[in-house]
């Protein structure tokens, strides 16, 4: 087996230095970072919003421009436009900040309170009466190929932002971004908070009817998986205990993933037809399972007739769709990829060409989407996705891509319905895979994590995807650490995600980085294992967890404590429920071992392996665990 890389969490905080660079780059400027008490505005509520003046910016005046019809508000210099009002913020101190050796100062402002179904727009001015230039709260809006130059507009941490531009042989562009937040009443349907979600990768699935995978030259080729084929399937998904289906997109794109669409209301002639998605909504609606869609409203494909458009006619309309450094040759695009120009869903018509097509699918059946990469689009912009999704279907869900901090992922409470917990993916990979984590460490990281956000906010968890090395790649085939960290993750209280193959032993043949230091993610989308090739005994393992999943919710929702912690041994045990009737014992450790249990009799309920239950103790083998309940 080569190599194992250790896991890459794609973007600009990658690594330590990057991480410090954004980091000096945000608080060198007027820095906002979407903080506004409380999170989710309810009507009648005031919203606190605060913000931080780096130590270059000259101000002694912070205004508030905001709308409360959903569109751009603005003004200058503590005067509104017409159709906007203002708020004055008012100083709240200083502290001192060693990062950027300097003070920085802190002010607050009160928007007043709204009635339900108002959207609130706001940008945020810093300036002086004494004539210094403005300075605005603002956002990196995307990058395009360069050699680090700072566009759009100036601010004092554009040396920082030149740094990582270089590293990346990126330029990043930034502007002045308006912000948003919704009134309303609304929740996470109870479907998705209790939900289990099996994701599907469509073209390395299944051809069906009966037909073999096609055998392209690489990876990155197509393997013929089709939508009638994830409906043949539909069996062996619900077996598992899945009850929402996540497909990876399914519009028409040159390539074999579909990040890259052509056209956002039609279906790619190589997965199927309009009928086939509607025959496996229908299939999987009757089996009392939801579909999600994966939809990209970051980028769009370089090929999609609107950009062809608009790179033969300058004087188009929708060229300002997309930002252009050097018409026609650069212009901002995912991570500065020419294929994936970028898309200004500030502008309002190119917001237009995002929702609707969103709203179209949910009038079509699917019942929510998976939102990919979330961080790219402005707030302001999922918070009228949002508002205008549910208005199509108020149980429709919006969930989110965010690889960012658990400060970052909390701000889009109240615009989102919840986030893809990457943070505590990389806590289970460490743990349960890599072993670079201590049972105690684990566990400090899990209640601090659990306690981070508000309950209702849903975050899924995963032990792998189409993006990352999969677990049993970098378990080196120890289908044993699969398990023990399955047993945890389907016990915790948010839902599982199930990255299509896990449960039946399917790995790569080759690392995600390639020795030559580039990435490849194709490398783990390899072909669906089906008939003698799968792992029966792992594929019954996971059927046990997802109905033991389903059918005791008391282990999930209910409170958690700790019970055993052993780092020399790598024990960890927890108890779930109200009344803590329910045990979790893992032994993460390579030596077989007997945890201690508590007062009480337990019985076994399911095992990863041999485990015997007997004398106030659980007999465990190497990396395996338990789950054991009080008989009541």
């Amino acid at each position: 087996m080569d190599d194992i890389s250790a896991d890459f969490i794609f973007g600009t905080l990658a690594t330590d230095a990057r991480r410090l660079g954004v980091l000096k780059a945000e608080q060198a400027g007027v820095s906002h970072r979407h903080r506004i008490a409380p999170l989710d505005p309810a009507p009648g509520q005031s919203v606190t919003l605060r913000v931080t003046l780096g130590p270059a910016v000259v101000a002694d005046q912070v205004s508030c421009y905001y709308t409360c019809d959903g569109t751009e508000p603005g003004g200058a210099r503590g005067v509104p436009a017409p159709g906007s009002a203002v708020v004055p913020f008012a100083r709240a101190g200083s502290e001192w900040n060693t990062f950027l050796w300097g003070y920085a100062e802190e002010w607050q402002a009160v928007l007043p309170p709204q009635p339900a179904g108002t959207i609130v727009c706001y940008r945020i001015e810093a300036w002086s009466a004494y004539g210094a230039p403005s300075a605005w709260a603002g956002e990196l809006i995307g990058s395009t190929a360069g050699d680090g130059t700072v566009l759009g507009d100036v601010g004092p941490g554009d040396h920082f932002l030149r740094e990582l531009g270089q590293e990346f042989e990126l330029s990043f562009v930034r502007r002045a971004r308006s912000f948003a937040y919704a009134v309303d009443t609304e929740r996470a349907p109870a479907w998705l908070q209790d939900g289990l979600i099996y994701q599907v990768f469509i073209d390395r699935f299944n051809p069906g009817g009966g037909r073999p995978f096609a055998q392209p030259a690489t990876p990155m080729g197509f393997y013929g998986g089709t939508l009638a084929g994830v409906s043949e399937q539909l069996d062996h998904i619900q077996s598992l205990g899945a009850s929402i289906i996540w497909l990876s997109p399914i519009f028409p794109s040159p390539s074999h993933h579909g990040y890259n669409a052509t056209d956002y209301y039609a279906v790619e002639p190589r997965l199927g037809t309009a009928a086939d998605l509607q025959a496996l909504i229908a299939g999987a609606h009757a089996r009392g399972m939801r579909v999600l869609l994966d939809f990209v409203a970051n980028h769009i494909s370089d090929r999609h007739p609107v950009f062809q458009e608009v790179l033969r006619n300058p004087a188009s309309p929708r060229r300002a769709w997309f930002t252009f450094t050097d018409y026609p040759e650069q212009y901002v695009a995912f991570f500065g990829v020419r294929e994936l120009p970028q898309v200004d869903n500030d502008h309002p018509a190119a917001r237009r060409f995002m929702i609707d097509p969103a709203v179209y699918w949910l009038q079509q059946g699917v019942d929510g989407f998976r939102l990919d990469y979330t961080i790219g689009p402005s707030h302001a912009f999922w918070t009228a996705f949002r508002a205008a999704t549910r208005a199509a279907r108020p149980d429709a869900i919006s969930l989110g891509e965010a690889v960012d901090t658990a400060e970052a992922l909390r701000t889009y409470y109240g615009r989102l319905d919840g986030c893809l917990d990457f943070l505590l993916l990389q806590a289970l990979r460490r743990f349960f895979a890599f072993g670079d984590l201590k049972p105690s460490q684990f566990d400090s990281f899990l209640r601090r994590h659990l306690d981070a956000f508000p309950p209702d906010f849903v975050m899924p968890s995963f032990l792998d995807n189409h993006d990352m090395n999969r677990f049993l790649w970098i378990a080196r085939g120890d289908v044993r650490r699969l398990k023990l960290a399955a047993l945890c993750q389907y016990t915790l209280p948010h839902p599982p995600i199930l990255y299509y193959g896990t449960e039946v032993g399917l790995s790569q043949e080759r690392d995600v980085r390639h020795a030559d230091g580039s990435g490849h993610p194709e490398e783990s989308r390899l072909p669906m294992r089906w008939g003698a090739a799968q792992d029966g005994a792992l594929l019954d393992f996971y059927r046990q967890l997802g109905a033991l999943r389903r059918a005791s919710a008391t282990i999930w929702r209910g409170p958690r404590r700790t019970a055993a912690l052993d780092d020399a041994r790598g024990y960890y045990a927890y108890l779930c429920g109200e009344a803590g009737d329910w045990l979790v014992s893992l032994n993460n450790g390579p030596v077989a071992g007997r945890l201690a249990l508590p007062e009480g009799q337990w019985e076994l309920v399911l095992a990863t392996t041999d485990a015997q239950v007997g004398r106030g103790r659980v007999a465990l083998p190497a990396y395996s665990g338990a789950v054991l309940r009080r008989p009541g």
